[in-house]
């Protein structure tokens, strides 16, 4: 991995509101693996997820620019809001891959993410493609890094194990190399299903959201008519 090739993490997600624990997990995967841009990727339709956002593609857009607004090494990409269809991560990828041609990509998820990546649409060749950097929080549900990654696909893993450093457990590809790196993030019990709950019951978020987002959010009242037809 050269250091003259941009570095640039991606985090997908449906934004719906984004809040401190996306903002935090940004910051953190920045900072630890010294990147040089982090670009967030809100969906149009998450494959995993029954339900469609809540908010409107408009309004999440303007909340993660609000919530960025501050940080130069943030930004967004709307290519799966433009293409208006099931968001799979390879066809993010694929586009990444010829916008950002002179960079190295790095693909950001949670631990529970992990638990079923080798489900995802050709799962095998984002793995083959990009490094994985795999967030995990210390208070959830305790697992093994090991037994997970290197029994993916029923244990025909295209990983190896390598070293444990400095909290970093880390895997290599087998045949291009590419790094999974399960690391430790700061706990922070946040969801956007229960900042909703609270935003449609009028009840204070406290420092859940960046407070420009809070204000829009109140402002337009996103969330106040739709809340009943959250499921979570």
């Amino acid at each position: 991995m050269g250091k003259d090739e941009k570095q640039i993490g991606i985090l997908g997600g449906s934004f719906d509101p984004v809040h401190m624990g996306h903002m935090g997990l940004a910051q953190e995967t920045y900072d630890k693996f010294g990147l040089d841009q982090i670009l967030f990727v809100p969906v149009f339709q998450s494959p995993h997820k029954l339900r469609t956002p809540l908010a409107s593609t408009l309004y999440r857009v303007e909340m993660l620019r609000l919530a960025i607004k501050d940080n130069t090494n943030f930004s967004i990409s709307d290519a799966e809001l433009r293409r208006e269809e099931l968001s799979y991560t390879i066809d993010t990828l694929n586009y990444c891959e010829l916008k950002f041609s002179d960079s190295e990509l790095f693909l950001i998820i949670g631990c529970d993410n992990l638990l079923d990546l080798d489900s995802w649409k050709d799962s095998r060749k984002i793995m083959e493609r990009c490094h994985i950097l795999v967030a995990s929080r210390p208070l959830q549900k305790p697992f093994s890094p090991g037994d997970k990654v290197l029994g993916l696909f029923n244990g025909d893993s295209p990983y190896r194990l390598g070293k444990v450093e400095n909290g970093m457990q880390k895997f290599f590809h087998r045949e291009t190399g590419r790094r999974l790196v399960v690391f430790d993030i700061n706990p922070r019990n946040i969801s956007s299903s229960a900042v909703r709950k609270k935003l449609a019951q009028g009840k204070p978020t406290k420092n859940l959201l960046p407070l420009e987002v809070e204000a829009y959010i109140i402002k337009h009242q996103i969330y106040q008519t739709k809340f009943q037809l959250n499921t979570g």
